[in-house]
Parts: C-alpha cells; sequence; structure tokens
C-alpha cells in the first residue's frame, strides 16, 4: 500500500479540498497521513527560536512520515501572491533537522501534488509552490489542482491520484549534475 503525506496549509477551503484528495486517494488504496500546519503551531523560524525548539516531537513525527512516505501533497492557498507563511515555516524548520540520510530525504523524488483553494486563482503560489518544492527535490506532478475549476475538480483529483499512484510505483528518476 503506498502512503502519502498531505501537508495542509490552511484550515478553511484547502482543508475541504484536503478531505477531497485524501478520498480519492482511499479510493485507490492508498493510506493518507494528514499534518495541519497551522495546527502545529511551531515558532517562527529563527537561529534563536531553532537553539530553543529543535527538538520539537511534532515536527520529528512529520518528518519521518515525509521521508518514509511514498508521496507528497501540498495543498494550501495563496497568500498575497505566494506561499502562506505556515508552509514556508514548516519547510525552513524541516530544512534544519539533522535526520539519518539529510533532511532532503524529505523531498527528494517524492511524486508531489500541488493544489489550492484560494480566492483567486491560486496560480502564482502553485507557480511558486512548483519552483520551491522542486529546488527541494521533490517530483512535481505537471497536473495540479485549483479549485477555480470546480467544475472539473473530482475528475481532476481522479486524474492527478492516478498519475500519483503510477508515480509512486516508478523507480526514482535518475538526475544529471551538469
Amino acid at each position: 500500500m503506498k502512503n502519502l503525506v498531505i501537508l495542509e496549509a490552511s484550515q478553511g477551503q484547502n482543508r475541504l479540498l484536503a478531505t477531497q484528495i485524501a478520498t480519492a486517494a482511499g479510493e485507490l488504496a492508498m493510506q493518507c497521513a494528514r499534518w495541519d500546519l497551522v495546527a502545529l503551531d511551531l515558532p517562527l523560524f529563527s537561529v534563536a527560536a531553532e537553539q530553543k525548539s529543535m527538538n520539537s516531537f511534532k515536527l520529528n513525527e512529520l518528518a519521518a512520515q515525509m521521508r518514509q512516505g511514498d508521496g507528497l501533497v501540498v495543498v494550501s492557498p495563496e497568500y498575497n501572491g505566494g506561499l502562506p507563511p505556515s508552509l514556508v515555516n514548516v519547510i525552513a524548520w524541516v530544512s534544519r533537522l539533522q535526520l539519518q540520510g539529510g533532511w532532503r530525504a524529505c523531498f527528494e523524488h517524492k511524486p508531489t501534488l500541488i493544489a489550492s483553494a484560494s480566492g483567486g486563482t491560486g496560480i502564482r503560489l502553485l507557480c511558486s509552490l512548483r519552483t520551491q518544492l522542486s529546488y527541494l527535490g521533490a517530483q512535481v506532478l505537471a497536473r495540479e489542482i485549483s479549485l477555480t475549476g470546480a467544475d472539473q475538480l473530482e475528475q481532476d483529483i481522479r486524474a492527478a491520484m492516478v498519475e500519483m499512484d503510477r508515480l509512486c510505483q516508478a523507480p526514482p528518476p535518475v538526475r544529471s549534475r551538469c
């Protein structure tokens, strides 16, 4: 059985979208571990905060699930044309963890679906998120989910989960170092 980690960067419409995605994944026999990044209530990342808070059990548990998961789903609103603070903060914290195999194992070669329920199209968020996650080594799916296409939402989610299922079975791509 494939395991997905769903990162929910807000608690409103994006939580509902994450529920729809988890339901579609379940129909394909995928297990989902859902993480409400707002509820994690991590302090704003800084070097001083890192020295005080690095041993957060919740953060270590999240990183362990990300490392062991077969794929990621990031569901996030667009904040001022970019990524929301809850998501940026979690990525910053995870990138500072001293993990066996390195923190990049949380992202590298992970098939990753990005999705958004935003007041607008969410296109700036989706572009920024694609860039950042690709930089971290994730294999971001070409298909993305945006609630603005609500008339096709169920079909888009189903197609994305079928693609995720296929990619979770494939060996990781070989990356050249140019």
